[in-house]
Parts: structure tokens; C-alpha cells; sequence
């Protein structure tokens, strides 16, 4: 009754059911991705803000975490393309991913420009954090399911239906919502943390679409003996690592009196490892799946932020923040339900009443045959 016309689209089913079927279509790889991804996402949001809020230990600079986060994303890349560990590796050599990586400079140059935008995206996600709440940030992040989805139709051709352009609309209205709600008196230092943090996350979230499409477009392209997932992770690191260190060395000054290391304890070390290897869980759903899967993990994680923070950091939402969150939530939902929408529409033959009750199942089975075979499709 509520999705109307699209409730009739997929026969009356509830949303629940179009959720559930979307994931069985899904591979376990990207089903089990997703999964790390959600808890991965909600926990490093959560330690980010705290790491950067805390007021006992001097905070860190953002450029130094990107930095040693980058590097030991590397050396996992390195070591999942030269051994199997578990089965997950490619087992190659090193005269093979020396091939890849020099034996092809212009597919190595083409990651240049994504992991540009995902240096730059990483550090603003340290800078917003530092500025908003985690719940606050998480809903304004979600504008990049917007960016996305336009991004996907003008570049990677993506079909995108009448009610998930509806979802859309709802996206942004939520996003409105929770950016004007008032969750604290209007003091300076609040308008001056909202007018630095709100820019940085919508802006990442910018970036992060971007790059995201870009590298979806590079590594699902059909390409005779293209480079595995793990050695298209070292290829960005071979730009980002540079570009992390130029960013180290323009933001000196922040650093200089108390050492590169200054306010690293057990929690950032942590922090690095999680987004180390979040970058790897998000290249696989990418590969896997798709941009507009990541980005409904990373959108239910609000739900968990939200919870952790009541409990974490005494967060209050007031009912507008409430009913914009609820809004970001809603519209994910429904935008990944109407990507199932078209396969849920069964279409039976027409039938003469006095044909023969073995011929009307015959007929009935061949056109389920064909509904199973589109979903596969």
C-alpha cells in the first residue's frame, strides 16, 4: 500500500520478500563482503570519531593515518597476489606482478586518477568526523548513493527504474533533513564545526562515488588476461602511497612539534588495520557486486552508529534527526528492492480453456523456466 503502483509491479509481495530475493541473487563472495563490510564500516566510524574527539590524548594528524593506512594496505595486496592464504590469493610470482605492474604502464597510469580521489577522500572522512557526531556523518555519507547512481547511468550504463529515482529523492530529503536538524544549542563552536565538517563529508562522499564508479568500469571490464582484484590494489597503491606522502609533507606543521607518530596509541593502530583491510573488503564488493550493494551496506551501518552512539557518546537525536535518518534508511531499502523489481514480474501465457489440462502445465512450467531463467541472468 505504501510503494502503491510498485507494490502491483512486483505482484503485492512484501519488501521484505523483493530484499530477500535480491540477495540470493547475489554471490556468496560479495554476500560474505557485504557482511564484513556493514561491521567494518559502523566500527571504524565509531573509533575514527572517538580518536579524534578525545581530549586526554593529542589528536592525530589526518594525513600520517592515511599515510600508514595506505602502506598496510599494501603489503596485505602484495601478500594475497603472491600466496593463497586460505585460498583467498592469486598465488602468483613476482616476475608475474612485476609484469602487471611495469609490463602495462598505461593500465597501471589508469589507477592513477582514482587513487587520487580516494587519498584526498580518506583524509576529509578524518576531518568531518572531527567536526560531527558519528550518526551525523554517516546519513550526510550517504549522499553518495545519489552520486552514484547518476554516475553509474551516464558512465557504466546502469538502468535505474521510476521508484528507485523516487528513492533517490527520498535520499536527499533525509540527508536536508538531518543536515538542518537541531541537535544542540546554536553556539559558534557548533556553527563553526557544521560548517567545516558538513562540507568535508558531503564533499567525500563526492570523491568516494567517483572513484568508486571509475574502478567498477576498470576492474569488471572484459579484458584478456586483465590483473586479479589484489593486483589492482597494489597498482592504486602505487600512486596513493606518494600522494599520502605529499599530503604528510604540506600538513608539517601540524605534526612537527610532537613527532609523525603524535597520539598514536592501541585505538589508532587498530583504526589503521581496519581501514587497511576495509579498503580490500570494498574493492572485492565492487568486483563482485556493485557500487550501489557498498553503498547499502555502509547505509544500514547508520542504524548500528546510530546505537553505539547513544550508548558511547551520550548522542541525543532530536525527531527531525530521527525522521531524516529514518529517511536514509528507508530509501536504501527501497532503491536496492527496485533493483529486483523487473526480475519479480512473472509472465504467464495465454491460455485457450478448452485446451487439455497437461498442455495448460506444460505451458505454465515453460513459463516458469523462463522467469528462472532471466533471474539468472
Amino acid at each position: 500500500r505504501i510503494l502503491g503502483p510498485f507494490g502491483k509491479h512486483v505482484g503485492g509481495r512484501g519488501l521484505v520478500c523483493i530484499v530477500r530475493e535480491r540477495m540470493l541473487s547475489i554471490s556468496r563472495v560479495a554476500l560474505c563482503s557485504l557482511a564484513i563490510l556493514l561491521v567494518e564500516h559502523c566500527t571504524t566510524v565509531t573509533l575514527t570519531r572517538y580518536t579524534q574527539q578525545r581530549t586526554d590524548v593529542p589528536r592525530v594528524t589526518p594525513a600520517v593515518a592515511v599515510l600508514l593506512t595506505e602502506l598496510v594496505k599494501m603489503v596485505m595486496s602484495v601478500t594475497l597476489e603472491l600466496s593463497s592464504v586460505g585460498g583467498l590469493g592469486s598465488q602468483s610470482t613476482a616476475s608475474d606482478l612485476r609484469r602487471t605492474l611495469i609490463g602495462r604502464p598505461w593500465d597501471t597510469l589508469r589507477l592513477s586518477l582514482p587513487s587520487l580521489l580516494y587519498t584526498v577522500q580518506n583524509n576529509l572522512i578524518f576531518i568531518a568526523l572531527a567536526h560531527l557526531e558519528v550518526v551525523a556523518f554517516q546519513v550526510l555519507y550517504q549522499a553518495k548513493l545519489l552520486i552514484t547512481a547518476i554516475l553509474s547511468v551516464l558512465f557504466l550504463s546502469h538502468r535505474i527504474h521510476g521508484v528507485q529515482w523516487l528513492a533517490l529523492l527520498m535520499l536527499t530529503g533525509g540527508v536536508i533533513t538531518v543536515e538542518l536538524s537541531g541537535t544542540g544549542p546554536a553556539t559558534q563552536q557548533r556553527k563553526q564545526h557544521l560548517t567545516i565538517g558538513v562540507p568535508a563529508a558531503l564533499t567525500a562522499a563526492l570523491l568516494s562515488s567517483s572513484a568508486g564508479v571509475y574502478f567498477e568500469a576498470i576492474v569488471k571490464a572484459k579484458e584478456i588476461d586483465a590483473p586479479s582484484l589484489w593486483a589492482r590494489n597494489v597498482q592504486l597503491g602505487i600512486f596513493s602511497i606518494p600522494l599520502a606522502s605529499a599530503g604528510v609533507l604540506l600538513s608539517g606543521r601540524s605534526w612537527r612539534a610532537g613527532g609523525l607518530l603524535r597520539g598514536f596509541d592501541g585505538w589508532m593502530i587498530l583504526l589503521v588495520l581496519l581501514n587497511a583491510s576495509g579498503g580490500l573488503v570494498v574493492a572485492a564488493v565492487i568486483k563482485y557486486g556493485d557500487n550501489i550493494l557498498k553503498n547499502f551496506s555502509t547505509a544500514c551501518s547508520v542504524v548500528l552508529g546510530t546505537l553505539l552512539s547513544v550508548f558511547l557518546f551520550n548522542f541525543r537525536p532530536g525527531f527531525q534527526f530521527v525522521w531524516g535518518a529514518s529517511l536514509v534508511a528507508v530509501s536504501t531499502i527501497v532503491y536496492t528492492a527496485g533493483v529486483v523489481a523487473p526480475l519479480t514480474r512473472k509472465i504467464v501465457p495465454a491460455v485457450d480453456a478448452r485446451e487439455p489440462t497437461a498442455k495448460l502445465l506444460g505451458d505454465l512450467d515453460s513459463g516458469n523456466e523462463s522467469v528462472a531463467s532471466r533471474n539468472d541472468d
